[in-house]
């Protein structure tokens, strides 16, 4: 998993930026498996990126519905 080595070699923050970038434009990210969201680590980069989808005008969801993220929602 690309998070689990960016861990490694020190470059999540490169990794994030660059899955922001990707996203941009989207109008609805829907998330298939919300297991992982469980490591707090990772949901935090996370968010971030559901927080910059949402400023765009898009929408964050899983199957049953919209994500909210009590830090950044």
């Amino acid at each position: 998993m690309k998070y689990c080595d960016s861990l490694l070699d020190n470059t999540t923050q490169e990794l994030f930026e660059r899955l922001e970038v990707e996203l941009r434009g989207v109008d609805n990210l829907r998330l298939v498996d919300t297991a992982w969201l469980s490591c707090q680590d990772f949901k935090q980069w996370l968010e971030q990126l559901f927080v910059s989808v949402r400023a765009s005008g898009g929408q964050v969801t899983n199957s049953n519905e919209s994500i909210k993220s009590s830090k950044y929602a």
